[in-house]
């Protein structure tokens, strides 16, 4: 199957055809990695999608205070599973 590459900005670009859609089930909407394998194969890889945090930046540092901590505000460290005292 041809297609043919148009300029879009600085890169090339070119339709994706329906056949070619059904056949590998592309879905609209998702993201797709472009492979190149060898010198001339192309392959639509489904990217992986980021996990987004339950919590905001904010959220997670509420609570810490601005100013640097000094070593004597660090609590003593108390080991509370397998982790190695050196």
């Amino acid at each position: 199957m041809r297609v043919k590459l148009r300029k879009q900005g600085n890169s090339l670009g070119f339709v994706v055809p329906a056949s070619v859609v059904q056949a590998i089930e592309l879905k609209v909407g998702l993201e797709y990695e472009l492979v190149v394998q060898g010198d001339s194969e192309l392959h639509f890889v489904l990217a992986r999608q980021q996990r987004r945090s339950r919590y905001t930046a904010a959220q997670l540092l509420k609570g810490i205070p601005e100013e640097p901590l000094r070593y004597e505000d660090v609590p003593d460290y108390l080991p509370v599973g397998r982790e190695l005292d050196w």
